[in-house]
């Protein structure tokens, strides 16, 4: 069942693009501001805990109560919305494309946009730079976006990747900074081994050699969060080294064309456990 509602869910959220807008997460946001002002002096471990109680409680109970009922049905619809509403907060394909369409007309303003969001940054105005950096996200936000999105859809289900994404919500409360802090850091632990497997795909489905000495050449981090960038950067780079670069954009193409394999490539390795039995 797992594979199918990932399948189904990527196929969903790549076909209507409307869903997207239904992904608002103004409502944690809320829910959390509301715990704090109760527990502003707690430590932020206990905040944090606090905070999540409800939410994955009541997502983990619901989990339990559908399963097996109505021959998993039930269980089934309620995991592939769940699945969808955790991915993103946006499509990344749908930002490429939408980045790649203006630069491709010229529109500056609409290409510096789009660079920002898929960035989580000020987007630089060179084109030159402005490529590099949107080539460099796209390496590591796929992980965020997608992959460790089902990873922990397969670990745990639908909590697991709810839990994941709520954490990841509290990490940008940065009015909050010591619980913004100490959820990142849950967050980049969580984020460890999916970047790991994602930059696994990239070599495997890349210039395997180039990725090889570029994940071992890499600059190294204590930080967890900067160290699951830089192997997910340093990977995808060196796994799209030595391609055709027919314009300036091809490094934009190239880097979305690797993402794809390296998912495509880790479905197809789930698929393969679902028939033996592994997973279900």
């Amino acid at each position: 069942m797992a594979l199918i509602s990932i399948i189904l869910g990527l196929f969903l959220d790549r076909t209507f693009r409307h869903l997207h807008d239904l992904r608002d997460m103004a409502w944690f946001e809320f829910y959390s501001h509301s715990i704090l002002r109760f527990t502003g002096r707690f430590a932020p471990p206990l905040q944090f805990i606090l905070i999540l109680a409800l939410p994955v409680i009541l997502l983990l109970g619901i989990q339990i109560l559908l399963y097996d009922f109505l021959f998993n049905l039930p269980g089934f619809v309620f995991g592939v919305l769940v699945f969808i509403y955790c991915l993103g907060p946006a499509c990344l394909s749908t930002e490429i494309e939408a980045y790649i369409h203006a630069r491709t007309l010229g529109d500056d303003d609409e290409a510096l946009h789009y660079a920002g969001t898929i960035t989580d940054t000020a987007a630089s105005t060179s084109p030159d730079q402005q490529t590099s950096d949107v080539t460099r996200a796209i390496l590591h936000v796929a992980n965020e976006r997608i992959f460790a999105t089902i990873f922990w859809f397969i670990i745990l289900g639908p909590f697991g990747c709810m839990l994941y994404r709520l954490i990841s919500e509290l990490s940008k409360q940065i009015e909050y900074t010591e619980l913004a802090e100490f959820s990142e850091f849950i967050h980049s632990i969580m984020a460890w081994v999916p970047a790991r497997m994602l930059a696994a795909g990239y070599a495997l489905t890349g210039n395997f050699d180039s990725a090889y000495h570029a994940y071992k050449d890499r600059a190294h981090s204590s930080d967890y969060s900067q160290s699951n960038a830089e192997v997910l950067i340093a990977t995808g780079l060196g796994a799209i080294h030595n391609q055709n670069m027919e314009d300036e954009l091809s490094s934009i193409h190239a880097a979305q064309a690797l993402v794809m394999r390296a998912v495509i490539v880790w479905i197809g390795i789930l698929a393969v456990m679902t028939l033996g039995g592994i997973f279900n």
